[in-house]
């Protein structure tokens, strides 16, 4: 059993990024260093993103959900988490979540191709069905709604261990002779869906037994405004899940702009030191925009105003974030297509290896 209550983590490399500093994100934002970083994973992610489309305009793959629009604050979860020491059970747009956490693009690639060599699926589920033992990322089914169960199921058996630490003695006569017992005093859980899945059973009957048992989860809403093709106000009462649970007891709720990498870090990070000081468990809403369609199948302007979207892509976090580091020139502008170029090449070396 190991309780360790600091802890400095590697951040994904690649050769474009050097090693990130911790930042205390509440009191004075992103330093220009961590922005940069913000920048990569998300142009990273949004790279993958195109590279698989393309894959399936080439029938390589026959299916794909995009993360556009939701990278900065997926980024910031992972900022905010440790990986391999958290636990986290994403959705399937978690995308940059993954590759912040230390999930490849090699790796995303070869999923998106049913590749045996995919170490989260090993090529037998549809893409987007994140998972890492080494990273502790949970592989979900493609039921949506019911990875929120599985991460309040995993915050419960943390606590337990934490109760009874003999349960996770090494032992030869039950599960523990399969598989060693991994956990931490202060680990904490992120558990991720759309605000479309709210409304299922699964995600109430998951906050009710968080808040009764006052277990260390977050429960990271991501709102683009529309549950495919039903916009979130006709989906949810008043149009906001936040209002809808603030009654739930032991609750911390965070309401933020999922768009803006500042906003969000602070925002995750209050929540993960909420959930390790184990002061009970944590609901957050970051609205973001839907900027490709649900899927490859689908297509945003069958459902959404054509005005509205490209009012989206207007606001899409990917150009913002490199004018804001442009604007605050903490890169020079000679260098952002320097390190823009290292990471194209980086993800079409992989994509033409797979």
């Amino acid at each position: 059993m190991e309780n360790t209550s600091q802890h400095t983590r590697p951040f994904p490399a690649s050769g474009a990024s050097s090693a990130i500093m911790q930042a205390d994100a509440a009191a004075h934002g992103l330093r220009p260093e961590e922005l940069v970083e913000f920048y990569r994973l998300m142009y990273t992610s949004r790279r993958i993103d195109d590279r698989e489309i393309l894959l399936k305009r080439q029938q390589k793959t026959f299916f794909q959900i995009s993360c556009a629009g939701h990278e900065a604050l997926q980024v910031a979860a992972g900022r905010a988490l440790r990986p391999g020491y958290d636990w986290v059970v994403p959705y399937y747009r978690d995308r940059a979540l993954c590759l912040t956490l230390g999930v490849s693009a090699e790796q995303m690639l070869l999923q998106a191709v049913g590749a045996a060599d995919d170490l989260a699926t090993g090529g037998r589920q549809m893409p987007a069905h994140w998972g890492s033992t080494k990273l502790n990322i949970v592989n979900t089914s493609s039921s949506t709604a019911t990875q929120i169960l599985h991460g309040v199921g995993c915050a419960e058996a943390g606590m337990y261990f934490s109760r009874h630490p003999e349960a996770a003695a090494p032992s030869v006569t039950d599960y523990r002779a399969f598989h060693p017992v991994r956990f931490h005093q202060d680990e904490v859980v992120l558990t991720s869906i759309g605000e479309g899945s709210t409304s299922q059973g699964e995600f109430w009957e998951a906050l009710n037994s968080a808040s009764n048992l006052k277990l260390p989860v977050i429960f990271l809403v991501e709102d683009n405004g529309y549950a495919i093709s039903v916009p979130v106000e006709v989906n949810t009462p008043g149009g906001s899940i936040s209002q809808l649970v603030r009654s739930f007891p032991h609750f911390h709720i965070e309401e933020v702009d999922g768009t803006e990498p500042d906003a969000a870090f602070a925002a995750m990070q209050r929540a993960v030191d909420h959930c390790r000081q184990r002061r009970g468990d944590q609901r957050q809403d970051h609205p973001g925009d839907q900027l490709q369609m649900h899927q490859t199948n689908d297509h945003p302007h069958n459902h959404a105003d054509r005005d509205q979207h490209e009012a989206d892509q207007e606001h899409d976090t990917d150009d913002l974030r490199r004018d804001e580091s442009l604007e605050r020139q903490e890169v020079r502008h000679e260098s952002l297509p320097w390190l823009i170029k290292i990471m194209i090449g980086d993800i079409d070396d992989k994509r033409n290896r797979n």
